[in-house]
């Protein structure tokens, strides 16, 4: 079943339907969501980083993609995994497709150490070559957004024939980072594993492409987001304890990193109803 999004103001709209994909893609693609909007008070947001692999075919005007540099993605991206944020740029109308994989649904579909994705943006056509030009081509001629996502199972489950299999140890330790909100330390996550924090940290750069220590520090982070969307009454000092931060001190630090914000400008900067986050 499709959950909608959906906001307007007086200068913005944006619409944005959520469905799951077909369960025989469980545990690699993790959802859909086509959207279509207009911005009139904004054309910037920065992107924050996620637990999440996220691949965008646009279908509108091109998207501008700053990470250590401005790059134009008229078709669409990947993106890997980040230690910060990133900034998007539209003219003001953008529309398409968004799919949120899973790190390990990623390496395992995509046949690719995911540690040369890290920190990058990669278009599709250098991802898939033919078969993504085809893919885009097949989602723009798609009537309505069901159709375009029954078209995204079809191209992933023909990609999961040939899929790697996906490794126990690293499943597992994943499952129990996300169990405990980040807050599992390294150390004993590779004790209930059973193996080195070494060669625990080797897996996870081939098959997430980030560390197991800042991958927990993005998950607490995203917890904290969750609590800011839900408008708590809780003060920032409270809000880092819940979440397993040490003090309101390592809170900020991730702010500035993950946002480029305090927490303060961070919540004014939230846009409601899904919108993300405004940039500068």
């Amino acid at each position: 079943m499709a959950r909608i999004d959906r906001h307007e103001s007086e200068r913005d709209r944006w619409e944005m339907v959520h469905a799951a994909p077909d369960p025989r893609l469980d545990g690699y693609v993790l959802d859909y969501c086509a959207y279509d909007e207009r911005t009139a008070s904004f054309t910037r947001r920065r992107e924050l980083p996620s637990d999440r692999v996220v691949m965008i075919v646009n279908l509108g005007d091109p998207i501008r993609v700053l990470t250590d540099e401005w790059s134009d993605q008229p078709d669409g991206f990947l993106a890997g995994m980040h230690d910060t944020f990133a900034v998007t740029e539209t003219s003001g109308a953008q529309s398409g497709v968004q799919i949120d994989l899973s790190p390990v649904g990623a390496h395992l579909l995509l046949r690719t150490p995911m540690h040369e994705f890290t920190g990058r943006v990669v278009e599709l056509s250098a991802l898939f070559g033919r078969s993504g030009l085809l893919l885009h081509e097949a989602l723009a001629c798609a009537r309505g957004w069901q159709a375009k996502f029954d078209r995204l199972d079809a191209f992933f489950l023909d990609r999961l024939d040939d899929a790697l299999s996906p490794v126990p140890s690293v499943t597992r330790a994943l499952g129990r980072l996300r169990a405990s909100g980040g807050r599992v330390s390294v150390g004993a996550l590779a004790a209930e594993i059973g193996c080195s924090r070494r060669h625990l940290g080797a897996q996870f750069r081939e098959q997430v492409g980030v560390p197991p220590k800042l991958l927990g520090r993005i998950l607490r982070f995203e917890r904290v987001v969750a609590l800011v969307d839900a408008r708590t009454a809780m003060g920032w000092a409270e809000i880092a304890q819940t979440c397993g931060y040490y003090d309101q001190a390592h809170l900020i630090r991730d702010f500035h990193q993950f946002a480029g914000s305090a927490p303060g400008e961070f919540a004014r900067r939230r846009l409601p109803d899904g919108g993300g986050v405004v940039g500068d």
